[in-house]
C-alpha cells in the first residue's frame, strides 16, 4: 500500500504541471482555456504505466457498446481509469452532435480521468481554484522535489482555508484526508491538499 501511495505521489509530482510545449488553447464560454490533448495524456499514461487501461463504467445491453448518457444536448460517458493498479472514476461529456461523439468522449474522458491521478492537475485548479501560491501562470518546468520541502507561503494557507470555506469544508477534514499538518505546511504539502480538497468537494 505505500508503494502505490508513494508512485501515485510520484504522478503528482513529476507530472501535475505540464510541459508548456503541450499546453493548447480551448475556446468556452467567451474564453481560452488551457488544456493538454488526449495524444499528450496517452503518452503520459505510458511513461507511468505501460499497462495502464480504462473501460466504460457500464454498456447497453443491445450492442455492447459503452452506455452514454444524452441530456438537454450534452451526451455524457462515464469511465475507470487504471493507472499503476488504482482505479479511479472519471467522465466525458461533449456535445451530442459532434460527428465523431464515441472519440469526442473518450478524448475528454482520458483528460478528466488522468486529472484524478494529478496529471495536468494545475491546469484544472487554475479553471476552479486559484492557484494556492496566488500564481495565475504554471512553471515552466516540473515541480522538483527538493523545493517540496520549503515551508509553504502564509498567504498560500489561507487560500487554502478560503476555498474550503465557501465549498463548506471543514479545512481541518482536508487536511487529516492529505495526511497534512497544517502547523508545518511545505510546498509539497500544496500539493496534497489541492488532491484531497478536489476529491472531497466532488463527494
Amino acid at each position: 500500500m505505500t508503494e502505490h501511495k508513494d508512485s501515485l505521489y510520484k504522478v503528482l509530482q513529476d507530472y501535475a504541471v505540464p510541459d508548456p510545449k503541450i499546453v493548447g488553447k480551448l475556446p468556452k464560454g467567451g474564453i481560452q482555456l488551457d488544456f493538454v490533448g488526449h495524444a499528450d495524456i496517452t503518452r503520459i499514461l505510458i511513461e507511468i504505466d505501460p499497462l495502464w487501461s480504462w473501460q466504460p463504467a457500464g454498456y447497453w445491453r443491445d450492442n455492447g457498446r459503452p452506455y452514454i448518457h444524452v441530456e438537454n444536448g450534452i451526451a455524457t460517458m462515464w469511465g475507470e481509469l487504471t493507472l499503476l493498479g488504482h482505479t479511479r472514476l472519471g467522465v466525458g461529456s461533449c456535445r451530442a452532435d459532434k460527428p465523431d461523439l464515441d472519440k469526442e468522449l473518450v478524448s475528454d474522458f482520458l483528460r478528466n480521468a488522468a486529472m484524478r491521478f494529478g496529471i495536468a492537475l494545475s491546469l484544472w485548479t487554475k479553471q476552479e481554484w486559484e492557484d494556492l501560491g496566488g500564481k495565475t501562470a504554471a512553471p515552466a518546468k516540473p515541480i522538483k522535489q527538493a523545493d517540496d520541502k520549503n515551508p509553504a507561503d502564509k498567504t498560500a494557507i489561507d487560500k487554502f482555508i478560503k476555498a474550503c470555506a465557501d465549498a463548506n469544508i471543514d479545512h481541518d477534514q482536508v487536511a487529516d484526508h492529505a495526511g497534512v499538518n497544517l502547523a508545518s505546511v511545505t510546498q509539497g504539502d500544496l500539493l496534497k491538499l489541492r488532491v484531497a480538497f478536489k476529491e472531497m468537494s466532488m463527494g
